[in-house]
């Protein structure tokens, strides 16, 4: 095979975050939430709706570390509540993501042809790694959840908050090459992210496969080995490449 090592992404390119996520959060909200608050209520779909747009919004302050992940859930958290008129403190905001993290890895399911793919390059004696952005106790509890720990050690799995840095800087990718002990022009990068795993793997002299799940646009001119939608056919992609 052209490549020795593969690496991925972990959400929305091994499971449906946005999927898990969504549940998880809908399970906190009615034991948290609605359970202890009978006027006004606000219909969990209004909620979620107000909830995932302050996730987006002030995710940008937790990946510059101007928001620590503690205050960062307390924002988001606080700030849908306040939308909405209902009572809000930290501790409640603690509590709502402690049950959040409690449950979300019980959401977390493989998208179809992960064991597949793994068995596949695992018999090639490709080495596999994973490198995601996000909190430690959080990412690795998906990667056990969704089986990828079977053939994944846990030093070949880069969470941003254990290293200190976060994808799309290319010294993320160079700390996985020093784990795997390959060159980058032995290195396949697959992520559902145009700038955090497709330019960033490239610019770190990674090739890329950008598996696009979420029907995103692209944003530069980078040329990654293929745009492909599943782990099934990223697995008949690296057959033809043997």
């Amino acid at each position: 095979m052209l490549w020795k090592g593969v690496c991925f992404d972990l959400d929305n390119t091994l499971f449906s975050h946005e999927k898990a996520f969504k549940k998880a959060i809908g399970n906190s909200y009615y034991k948290l939430v609605a359970a202890d608050i009978d006027k006004p209520h606000v219909p969990f779909e209004v909620f979620y709706t107000s909830f995932k747009r302050n996730s987006d919004l002030y995710w940008p302050q937790y990946e510059s570390k101007s928001l620590s992940g503690t205050d960062y859930r307390r924002k988001r958290f606080c700030e849908t509540m306040k939308e909405f008129g209902l009572p809000f403190t930290n501790e409640l905001a603690d509590m709502f993501h402690n049950h959040y993290y409690e449950v979300v890895d019980e959401y977390s399911e493989p998208y179809p042809g992960l064991s597949e793919l793994f068995n596949f390059l695992s018999n090639k004696e490709i080495k596999l790694g994973i490198i995601t952005n996000g909190m430690v106790d959080t990412q690795w509890g998906k990667v056990e959840k969704i089986g990828a720990s079977r053939w994944i050690p846990k030093e070949n799995v880069l969470i941003s908050e254990e290293v200190g840095v976060l994808k799309p800087d290319k010294a993320i990718f160079q700390l996985m090459e020093k784990s795997l002990r390959l060159s980058p022009d032995k290195l396949l990068f697959i992520g559902d992210s145009w700038q955090h795993d497709v330019v960033g793997a490239m610019n770190a002299g990674w090739d890329a496969v950008f598996l696009n799940t979420r029907g995103e646009q692209r944003k530069t001119g980078h040329k990654p080995v293929a745009e492909l939608n599943t782990l099934i056919e990223v697995k008949q992609l690296l057959i033809n490449y043997e």
